[in-house]
């Protein structure tokens, strides 16, 4: 065997023990199958293995980090916090998204007799209230 050919096993063997640890890392908190389903058309295979290849990752990478990506969405959507105080007749509901696409402003008959200048008020500092409570939820 010539040194070439020996640093060529050597480097080939090395990157195949690598990743072997790596891949089952990412099993291990897929918390589902990575492969792409039998069922799906090879269209959609191409697909993926394009996006994939265009980030530098596998094809299991990339469905974890779409996976992670989907969850943290959904979780963000399903945040709600509320800013203001409701016994004084103003509060403001909203989700975790920026901006948000679930906004609820109530404004009780109790808001409304506290007079524009003090409801402006309560209702900007109500949004606020609600804004940094959802920034702490995203984090």
């Amino acid at each position: 065997f010539s040194a070439t050919q020996i640093n060529s096993a050597l480097l080939c063997s090395s990157r195949s023990t690598r990743h072997q640890p790596h891949q089952l890392k990412l099993n291990m908190f897929s918390g589902s199958s990575l492969d792409v389903e039998e069922e799906e058309d090879d269209e959609k295979r191409a697909e993926i293995e394009k996006m994939a290849r265009a980030m530098g990752m596998s094809v299991e990478e990339y469905q974890l980090g779409m996976n992670a990506r989907t969850r943290m969405e959904t979780a963000i959507n399903e945040v709600r916090v509320i800013g203001g105080d409701p016994a004084k007749g103003v509060s403001v509901e909203r989700d975790g998204n920026m901006p948000p696409k679930h906004l609820v402003v109530t404004v009780t008959e109790e808001g409304k007799a506290l007079g524009k200048e003090k409801l402006e008020k309560m209702l900007v500092d109500a949004l606020k209230g609600a804004s940094e409570k959802s920034k702490v939820a995203r984090d």
